[in-house]
């Protein structure tokens, strides 16, 4: 699926994370808006837990597995909250006419240890081949040594771009990509391109969360990079550009480059 695009919503993008349980409906919608511009290119959303997800996963320290009834009770919260957000996405997202479903990571992801083992996405293929978008997330998953844990969104694009050989991965943040300060000026500047090797001072301007925030998305983009796909971090707040993006428009942000 080499025309396939993986397209990742930030949590800090379609929530806002200083109000608990809050969605950006309007961002979500026009989104939604340059999508429908776009269809039917295939695609695949993967979306963050933004306020939703992260404060009750956090509280619970649900990525440790079940040691204790708190442990499982954080667990069942976190993935009644995801699929709540996950509705609302695709709600938002249907309403401004695009054609999409959900579909929650924890009916087709099994982990080991944190790490995805089991994979089955007959459902995307399905969806993909009558050009329904499918909307998955970050979730709390089963997993077969510490029973259930956290999976981030990240961690699902990049493996879903290497597994299906995805043309690129395409991060949208609420900046504008990755920002470095220059050892030498001491400029603060958005990286036009970013590699492994750079000795760069990465500034934090999204809040950590329990998914490993703007780190969690290099990381897994350097992988996704390795493997032949092509991976950009943009703004998913500035009109046009998700579009722009997709369509392979130059625009601001920054590209995982080896």
């Amino acid at each position: 699926m080499r025309e396939l695009i993986v397209l990742k919503l930030g949590g800090s993008l379609i929530t806002d994370k200083d109000k608990p349980l809050t969605l950006r409906r309007n961002v979500i919608e026009d989104i939604g808006r340059e999508l429908r511009e776009v269809w039917p290119t295939p695609l695949i959303i993967v979306h963050g837990g933004g306020s939703y997800a992260h404060p009750v996963a956090k509280h619970y320290k649900v990525f440790e597995g079940y040691k204790t009834p708190e442990h499982l009770k954080g667990f069942i919260e976190t993935a009644r909250i995801v699929r709540r957000l996950n509705n609302e996405v695709v709600e938002a997202l249907t309403d401004s006419g695009f054609p999409c479903i959900g579909i929650p990571a924890s009916t087709f992801i099994i982990t080991k240890n944190g790490k995805i083992e089991t994979c089955n996405l007959d459902s995307f293929f399905t969806a993909l081949d009558i050009g329904i978008t499918p909307i998955t997330c970050g979730d709390a998953v089963f997993d077969r040594m510490l029973k259930f844990t956290i999976l981030s969104g990240d961690t699902i694009a990049s493996y879903l771009a290497v597994r299906l050989r995805a043309k690129k991965i395409i991060f949208a943040l609420d900046v504008d990509g990755v920002y470095v300060k220059d050892r030498i000026t001491g400029e603060v500047k958005v990286a036009e391109k970013l590699s492994p090797g750079t000795p760069i001072e990465v500034f934090k301007l999204i809040e950590e969360d329990v998914t490993g925030g703007i780190m969690r998305k290099i990381e897994e983009g350097f992988e996704a990079v390795e493997k032949g796909v092509e991976v950009l971090l943009i703004n998913g707040l500035a009109r046009g550009r998700i579009k722009s993006a997709i369509i392979g428009e130059e625009i601001v942000g920054t590209k995982l480059v080896y």
